[in-house]
Formats: structure tokens, C-alpha cells, sequence
């Protein structure tokens, strides 16, 4: 396995739908630098929060995003956080996966997760999958927003 996240100086933060347990401690054991949800609002306020505001608030700390699944690319009001924020985000492609396969998906990708942060600069949505990494359109703006 790679030791690109141990070397890489990124930090992840990982949404609610990733857990606070089994994902985070694996890709953990692995060197990533990561933050749960429950970690940085508590278990209380974590289930609370919107996801723009902390998609908004991850992104100003410079962290790197985890998701579960690509919803947040479909919803409109969290697309535009998410662009004008200037977000990096990985996203699970399916979203029917759960705790050891969520965190061996991610792990898998590690040396592309790294790369692909490091490389892109302006806001994006990478799906992972067993076949790796497919940039997803960020559904903002709209064809009438456009400029």
C-alpha cells in the first residue's frame, strides 16, 4: 500500500455518512490525516448541521472532503457551496457500500485521491469506484447563471 496521505500534508474531513469509527480509523492506520463530523461539532450538533455550512467550513480550513455518495453534486443550493467555496471533494460512486468496503474503496485510490488534490485547484467532485477516479460535473452554475 502507498504512504502517499502520511507524506502528503492533506487533511480530510469526513462527513456524517462515512461514520466515526470504522472509516476513520482504517484510513488512520494508514497515515491519512482525517476529521470526523462527530469530532469537530459533537455527536449532537454533527447530525444537525447543514451540509452547506459545513462543506463551507471544512473547505476554509484548506481540508480535503469525504462523502459517502455524490448527492451533494445533484443538490443545488449544496453544488453552489460547494463551487463558490472552491471545494475539493471525493465522493463514494455507489452509495450502498458500508464501513470496511467505504474505507478499502478509499484506500485502494489513496495514490490517485492524492494526486488528483494536489493537481486540481479549483473546485471538483471526484466519484471512487473500483475503477478508480471519474470527475463529476458540479451542478452549478446552471446554464442561466452562466455569465
Amino acid at each position: 500500500m502507498a504512504d502517499e496521505a502520511r507524506t502528503s500534508g492533506l487533511t480530510f474531513f469526513l462527513d456524517r455518512g462515512l461514520g466515526s469509527r470504522i472509516v476513520p480509523n482504517a484510513l488512520r492506520e494508514a497515515g491519512w490525516v482525517v476529521e470526523t463530523m462527530d469530532e469537530r461539532y459533537g455527536k449532537d450538533d454533527s447530525q444537525r448541521i447543514a451540509d452547506t455550512q459545513w462543506i463551507e467550513e471544512a473547505t476554509i480550513r484548506g481540508d480535503i472532503l469525504i462523502c459517502k455518495d455524490l448527492a451533494i453534486t445533484h443538490n443545488a443550493v449544496e453544488a453552489r457551496v460547494i463551487y463558490m467555496s472552491g471545494a475539493r471533494v471525493f465522493a463514494l460512486a455507489k452509495a450502498n457500500v458500508v464501513g470496511r468496503e467505504m474505507a478499502e474503496l478509499l484506500l485502494a485510490n489513496e495514490e490517485r485521491i492524492i494526486e488528483a488534490a494536489r493537481r486540481v485547484t479549483e473546485p471538483f467532485v471526484f466519484a471512487v469506484s473500483h475503477n478508480g477516479l471519474r470527475r463529476t460535473r458540479i451542478r452549478y452554475p446552471t446554464a442561466d447563471q452562466a455569465p
